[in-house]
């Protein structure tokens, strides 16, 4: 008997994955609500939006990429906080803003670039940098 190779395999699973993916004018387009106000366009039918005008919060990017160093301290991150208020302070004072942003994006030391966000823009990372000095009072 005959066996199947796996690149025959990964074909088959790939072929079904793809077949239950379906357009709007295929089987289903006569299924109910699909006259219903708003049913007509889809998302293929809006335009994209622009990735510059689309930023994402920054609590979200600190939450996602930051707060494994800077929650903790790992690698001797400096701690976000309150109570970490007079670090971040000294480190304005002496770095300023624009060196502490400018770290974020090239990295340093234990600082990988862009915190590992990738594809992060500059001003994402600057808002960043600037939502992580208000959490921790930063003056």
């Amino acid at each position: 008997m005959r066996r199947f190779g796996p690149a025959l395999l990964g074909g088959i699973l790939v072929s079904l994955l793809l077949a239950g993916c379906g357009d709007a004018d295929g089987p289903g387009a006569d299924a109910p609500g699909a006259d219903a106000p708003g049913a007509g366009a889809s998302a293929a039918d809006k335009p994209a939006p622009d990735a510059e005008t689309v930023a994402r919060e920054p609590s979200a990017i600190y939450g996602r990429y930051c707060v494994n160093c800077h929650g903790t301290g790992m690698a001797g991150a400096p701690m976000v906080g309150p109570e970490h208020r007079l670090l971040w302070s000294e480190e304005i004072e002496e770095e300023g803003f624009p060196t502490l942003v400018k770290i974020a994006i090239e990295g340093q030391n234990g600082m990988p670039p862009r915190g590992t966000c990738f594809d992060c823009s500059d001003e994402e990372i600057e808002a960043t940098v600037l939502y992580m000095l208000k959490e921790s009072g930063a003056k």
